[in-house]
């Protein structure tokens, strides 16, 4: 029986459906990002990603979908990231410093991820809450529980670990967002040590610090 030759090279390209998955999701990422959820076509998607529009949607039934996902492995991502960075600091003070910095190392090296975050706040904020804090609640008590022992230590002036939480989660994002938004682009990872060098020792001297709660 003779052998197609096409249909054995088609055979050996053929890529396993997670890598085919991964494949579209970076393509789904980097267009969403640059063009906002309804200036994209899928079909734009299909061709960064090398694959037929129709494959698109065998994994992704709908575009709404896809966006969807694409948030999540970002989200995924970020998260992974910052746990692998902190899973084996015990002390909560490195863990806190730990942390903060691999988050905004993290956007850095993957800017695309603010201007995705934003273009789903534009385009579904009024209809679900933003997938990011999604996520963001979903660790809350595990921060909430470095920042209470951060307290137990004796080393925190705050003794309210959701002041704490809200504090740093606000300054974290928020420079993550006017940095990228603004157009300055500064480095993140230099900006990490400057906000946590201002949010651990303050901005004001010991002399100035003492007569300002004296007022």
């Amino acid at each position: 029986m003779p052998v197609n030759n096409n249909e054995c090279q088609a055979k050996r390209l053929r890529k396993p459906p997670a890598e085919r998955c991964e494949e579209i999701l970076y393509a789904a990422i980097k267009v969403f990002a640059e063009q906002g959820f309804r200036c994209t076509d899928v079909q734009q998607i299909a061709d960064l990603a090398g694959v037929g529009k129709g494959t698109v949607y065998r994994f992704y039934p709908t575009k709404d979908e896809l966006f969807q996902a694409a948030v999540d492995d970002v989200m995924l991502r970020l998260t992974s990231q910052v746990d692998a960075a902190v899973q084996d600091i015990s002390d909560p003070l490195e863990h806190l410093k730990q942390g903060f910095r691999t988050y905004m190392s993290f956007f850095q090296q993957h800017p695309e991820a603010v201007e995705l975050f934003v273009h789903e706040c534009a385009e579904f904020g009024k209809v679900s809450k933003p997938r990011y804090f999604v996520y963001s609640d979903l660790r809350r008590t595990t921060w909430l529980n470095v920042y209470q022992q951060l307290i137990d230590s004796g080393r925190c002036r705050v003794n309210d670990p959701e002041q704490i939480l809200n504090a740093i989660s606000n300054l974290a994002y928020g420079s993550v967002l006017v940095n990228r938004i603004s157009g300055r682009n500064s480095s993140l990872e230099v900006m990490a040590d400057e906000l946590l060098d201002t949010l651990l020792h303050g901005v004001l001297g010991t002399t100035q610090t003492v007569a300002a709660s004296d007022e």
